[in-house]
């Protein structure tokens, strides 16, 4: 098995142990009794330890090597889970929370940009970031909803267990992968040679992010669904994307454009429906629509990353970009923490940064 085989085994096995348990976490704290506010100020501490952690990363880097960063992200991959489901309702605990969260999923998502600049070559790129999204979207298709069953079971043991093991195995297969260990420092100045209108770009393309996360809280409070709905919604939304991801992504190959601003257009009229609609069968329909528009937006938009990603030493700029990302996540959210308490506001806010992508642009595939 090649290199690329078994980073997207890798890929698969990941995906499916964090989705088993990490889009339900806003869930999980309501449920535990966290207000919304409280929810919050969880995020808030998660994207500030995420921009610190980050800035030291070459530093662990440079003692650990990248096998070593592979294993600290293992061990708090299992301390997080273990620790949401036995923790107080204190903001202490959503510190330490957000501490083993951050210590996990920023080392995650470093190393798998990492892997995927070094790994997979420019003139490839859109094509080798389709099979990444549909590997992920398969482990995401059954993941969401097996943890779901087992959450409503109360079974949280089990649900550890099995998480932490398959996260173990995609670990092992990551080691097993050979790229050059990076030993440059984090060079902010990179960001006077990113084009200002990519910088933007990436700005407006956090408020996505946040909808995605805070949408299924949403739905729990607003239409008191269960786990189980949670993991119907993101089947629907994983079974249409698959198929479109594999057709876009050879198309914007093949022709060189993203068709950016029409997704994108579809895509937030999409997000304006599903939160003003309270009828859950519909609901459902719009997941399955959002499902296209979603991984055609989202193939070209991590398209660009990586493509972008190739200009520059792929290790800062992975870490620049995953800090910048983080730092606007964090200011967002300070700005709704201090003047809006109301989620459907929030969420109308995000469909409208969201909408702003189409608009800015990307100037990478020069569309």
């Amino acid at each position: 098995m090649n290199d690329n085989k078994k980073f997207n085994l890798s890929v698969f096995i990941s995906m499916f142990a964090k989705n088993m348990i990490e889009v339900f976490i806003p869930i999980i704290l309501y449920k535990t009794g966290f207000t919304i506010d409280q929810i919050f100020i969880y995020m808030m501490f998660q994207y500030l330890i995420s921009v610190i952690v980050i800035y030291f990363i070459p530093q662990i880097n440079s003692l650990f090597k990248i096998k070593g960063l592979i294993i600290i992200s293992t061990i708090f991959f299992i301390a997080t889970y273990w620790f949401i489901f036995s923790m107080n309702k204190t903001i202490i605990s959503l510190f330490l929370l957000a501490l083993f969260y951050t210590l996990h999923t920023s080392i995650y998502w470093i190393l798998r940009h990492l892997y995927i600049v070094e790994l997979y070559p420019v003139n490839k790129m859109s094509n080798s970031v389709g099979n990444i999204l549909i590997i992920s979207e398969l482990a995401f298709l059954f993941a969401s909803y097996l943890g779901a069953i087992i959450l409503d079971k109360s079974n949280n043991l089990i649900l550890i267990i099995i998480s932490s093991i398959l996260l173990l195995i995609s670990n092992y297969i990551l080691l097993k992968i050979n790229i050059k260990n990076p030993s440059t420092k984090i060079d902010l100045k990179i960001l006077k040679e990113i084009p200002k209108k990519n910088i933007i770009f990436f700005i407006f393309e956090q408020f996505k992010v946040l909808g995605i996360f805070i949408f299924p809280l949403y739905l729990t409070i607003f239409l008191k669904t269960n786990y189980k709905f949670i993991g119907v919604f993101n089947i629907l939304i994983s079974l249409s994307s698959i198929i479109f991801i594999f057709l876009f992504s050879r198309l914007i190959s093949k022709r060189k454009k993203s068709y950016l601003f029409i997704t994108t257009l579809f895509y937030s009229t999409l997000w304006i429906l599903k939160i003003n609609v309270s009828i859950k069968i519909i609901i459902l329909i719009v997941a399955f629509l959002e499902g296209i528009t979603s991984k055609i937006y989202q193939t070209s938009v991590t398209r660009f990353l990586y493509a972008l990603g190739k200009k520059y030493d792929a290790f800062n700029y992975v870490n620049v970009a995953e800090m910048l990302f983080n730092l606007v996540r964090l200011i967002i959210i300070l700005i709704i923490f201090i003047f809006i308490k109301d989620l459907k506001i929030f969420l109308y806010i995000c469909t409208a940064g969201l909408f702003l992508t189409g608009i800015v642009k990307f100037n990478d595939l020069n569309d």
